[in-house]
C-alpha cells in the first residue's frame, strides 16, 4: 500500500508543496529514502525510526521506502519529520488513509516523538491553501503562527502519540471540534465550556496544557486570538511595549533642519538618501527616526513582512503579525550572503528583511567594496534574483535606503583643527564610494555639527506624527496615480512614465537644462532630480512641477563632498 502525505518546503521566501509517499513491501529489511535528499532529510530516517519506535510503533521487518516528490528539487531540512512518520503509519494501517487526506503535515521529531517548530510554516501554508489544502497540522510550537492565514484549520500536537490517537480516532473531539471559524484557535475563558482533552482542540495561548485554575485565569492572559479575523490581536501589554521599542521622535533631533527635509522627501517619495557629516552630528539619530514617520503597514505589507521573519526564523515568540515597519542597520562586517540572502537552500538577507522598511547603512564607506558594487542591481530593480541548483529563487528588496559616511577616515574633514587627514587618505576614502553607485542616489545632504545654541534651544521641533501625516497624504495621492502600475513611488517610476507624470512649466524646464548642460548630468541624474522634483511638489500640493521645487530638488543634489 503506497502512503500520500503532503508536506512543504520553503525556496527563498516562497512556499513549495512536496508530496511524501511511503511504502511497505516485502523484501529484506530496509528504510530506504530518495527524492534528491539533503543530509539532514536522509538523516530522518533514524529520527523517524526512533520517534516511532518511542511511541510504541515498530517497524514491521520489510523494506520501507520513502520518496519526496518532485524528484528534481533539492530538499533540506528537518520540517518533514512529521509528514515521513504519518505517512509510514498510514502504510501500516494505523492511520486511515481518508484521515490524512487534505491535510498538509510540517514538523521536526525529536527522538522521544516530541514535535519540534520549524520555519517558515506561514509561507508552506500560503502556497497550501492556493493549492486547496485547508487543514494542516504542525507543531504545538507553530500553532499560532499557522492561525494567522485565516480559513486554514490548525491541528495543532506537542508530539507525534497525540497525533496518532487524533487521525486514528482514538480521541473525543469536544462539542465543537477542531474546525475554526476563519483560520482562528479557539478562544478559552472563563465562561467558556472546559474543552476535552484532545490536542487538536487543546491551541491555547500556552503550549503546556491548561490546568483548572490556568483556565479560569485564560481571561487574563496577555493576549487573545481573534476569532474573525484569524490573527494575534494586540493587547496594551503589548501596545505599551512596541512604544517602548519605538525609535527617537524627529522632535529630538537639534537642529538638522535641511537633513530632516530631505528625510521627510525621501520618504515620501520614495528616495534614497545619503547623510554625511562628522561624527555626532545625528545621522544616526536620523535614520532611526524614519520608521516613526512612515504610514501604518497595510495587511498585505504585514503579511509580507511576517512571512519574510518566518522563514528566516526571526519572529517574536508570540508569532504574531510583524506591524512595526523594519529598521534593519547591519554593521560593516556582514557578508554579501548576509547583506543579500543565499546558501544551499537561500534565505533572505538584510535587504530582504529590510523590505517594506528601511535599510540603514552607517559607514558606507567602510563596506566591502564588492558588497557596495551589488547595490547598483538592489537600488534600480528592488529586488534580488538568485540562480541554485538550477532553480531561480527571487528576494523582494522595496525599501528606503539610507547611508551614512564620514567625509574622510577621522571623520572631521574639511575642519583642519581635528582632521589629520592627508588629502590622498580624504580621496581614497571617497573613492571607495564608485560613480555608478552616487548617482543612484536621490539625496545627498551635509550634516554639520550641531551648534550650542541650536542644542540649548527650549523650541520644540515638528514631531513625527505631524510629519508622518504629510507623508500620509502624499502616499494616498501617489496611490491613486499610480493606480494602475505596478510600482506605487515617485522614486519607482521608470523612464518611460517620467516625462507622462513629471510635467515642468517653462521657468523649471529653462532652469533643469542650464544646470543639465553645466553640470554634465547622466540621464539617470535628470530621471532623479525629476522623480524628487515631483515629490516636492507633492508635499506643495501642487500638480504642476514649479521652478522652485527644481531648484530645492538640485540643492540636494549637490551638497556632498562625495558628489562634488
Amino acid at each position: 500500500m503506497v502512503a500520500e502525505v503532503w508536506s512543504g518546503t520553503v525556496r527563498g521566501i516562497q512556499g513549495e508543496l512536496i508530496t511524501v509517499q511511503a511504502d511497505i513491501s516485502d523484501g529484506l529489511p530496509l528504510f530506504g529514502m530518495t527524492g534528491h535528499l539533503s543530509s539532514e532529510v536522509k538523516e530522518a530516517k533514524d529520527r523517524v525510526r526512533t520517534a516511532l519506535k518511542n511511541t510504541g510503533y515498530h517497524l514491521p521487518p520489510k523494506r520501507v521506502s520513502v520518496n519526496l516528490a518532485p524528484a528534481d528539487m533539492r530538499k533540506s531540512g528537518a520540517c518533514y519529520d512529521f509528514a515521513i512518520a504519518v505517512g509510514i503509519l498510514t502504510a501500516m494501517s494505523v492511520i486511515p488513509g481518508e484521515a490524512v487526506r487534505g491535510i498538509l503535515f510540517l514538523g521536526e521529531l525529536a527522538l522521544d516523538g516530541m514535535l519540534s517548530p520549524v520555519t517558515g510554516v506561514l509561507a508552506i501554508l500560503q502556497v497550501a491553501y492556493r493549492a486547496g489544502c485547508r487543514t494542516c497540522a504542525v507543531p504545538r510550537g507553530n500553532a499560532r503562527e499557522a492561525s494567522l492565514l485565516p480559513g486554514m484549520r490548525v491541528l495543532a500536537f506537542s508530539n507525534l502519540r497525540e497525533a496518532v490517537d487524533h487521525l486514528s480516532g482514538r480521541q473525543e473531539e469536544d462539542g465543537e471540534g477542531t474546525q475554526r471559524a476563519e483560520g482562528s484557535v479557539p478562544q478559552t475563558g472563563k465562561n467558556e465550556k472546559k474543552p476535552a482533552k484532545n490536542a487538536a482542540a487543546q491551541e491555547t495561548e500556552d503550549v503546556r496544557p491548561q490546568t483548572e485554575e490556568s483556565e479560569k485565569n485564560s481571561a487574563k492572559n496577555a493576549a487573545t486570538w481573534k476569532a474573525e479575523e484569524g490573527v494575534r490581536s494586540v493587547t496594551k501589554d503589548r501596545e505599551q511595549e512596541e512604544k517602548e521599542q519605538a525609535g527617537p521622535d524627529l522632535s529630538e533631533v537639534k537642529g538638522q533642519q535641511m537633513a530632516k527635509r530631505a528625510l521627510e522627501i525621501a520618504v515620501a517619495g520614495g528616495h534614497n538618501l545619503f547623510l554625511d557629516g562628522p561624527p555626532g552630528a545625528g545621522k544616526s539619530m536620523l535614520a532611526a527616526c524614519t520608521p516613526g514617520i512612515m504610514p501604518e503597514m497595510s495587511r498585505e505589507e504585514q503579511i509580507d513582512a511576517t512571512v519574510i521573519y518566518s522563514v528566516k526564523g526571526l519572529l517574536r515568540d508570540d508569532f504574531s503579525l510583524v506591524k512595526k515597519r523594519p529598521f534593519r542597520a547591519p554593521s560593516s562586517s556582514v557578508t554579501i550572503a548576509g547583506m543579500f540572502g543565499g546558501g544551499g537552500n537561500p534565505r533572505p538577507g538584510e535587504v530582504t528583511l529590510a523590505h517594506h522598511g528601511v535599510l540603514f547603512l552607517d559607514e558606507f564607506p567602510e563596506f566591502k567594496k564588492e558588497l557596495i558594487e551589488m547595490f547598483r542591481v538592489v537600488l534600480e530593480e528592488h529586488k534580488i534574483t538568485q540562480i541554485r541548483n538550477g532553480r531561480t529563487v527571487t528576494f523582494p528588496a522595496d525599501f528606503i535606503f539610507i547611508a551614512a559616511a564620514n567625509p574622510c577616515p577621522c571623520g572631521y574633514y574639511p575642519d583642519r583643527r581635528y582632521c589629520r587627514c592627508t588629502p590622498r587618505q580624504v580621496l581614497n576614502y571617497q573613492s571607495r564610494l564608485s560613480g555608478p553607485i552616487l548617482d543612484r542616489l536621490d539625496l545627498f545632504v551635509r550634516c554639520d555639527k550641531v551648534s550650542y545654541a541650536m542644542m540649548a534651544e527650549e523650541k520644540k521641533a515638528e514631531s513625527s506624527a505631524v510629519v508622518r501625516e504629510r507623508i500620509r497624504r502624499v502616499w494616498e495621492l501617489q496611490k491613486e496615480r499610480f493606480a494602475r502600475k505596478e510600482y506605487l513611488f515617485n522614486g519607482r517610476m521608470p523612464a518611460k512614465d517620467v516625462e507622462r507624470y513629471c510635467v515642468l512649466d517653462g521657468d523649471s524646464r529653462t532652469l533643469l537644462k542650464e544646470i543639465f548642460d553645466r553640470l554634465q548630468l547622466t540621464g539617470r541624474s535628470y530621471h532623479r532630480i525629476l522623480k524628487v522634483s515631483r515629490t516636492i511638489a507633492d508635499l506643495e500640493e501642487s500638480e504642476e512641477i514649479r521652478e522652485e521645487h527644481v531648484r530645492e530638488a538640485l540643492l540636494f543634489r549637490r551638497t556632498s563632498p562625495f558628489f562634488e
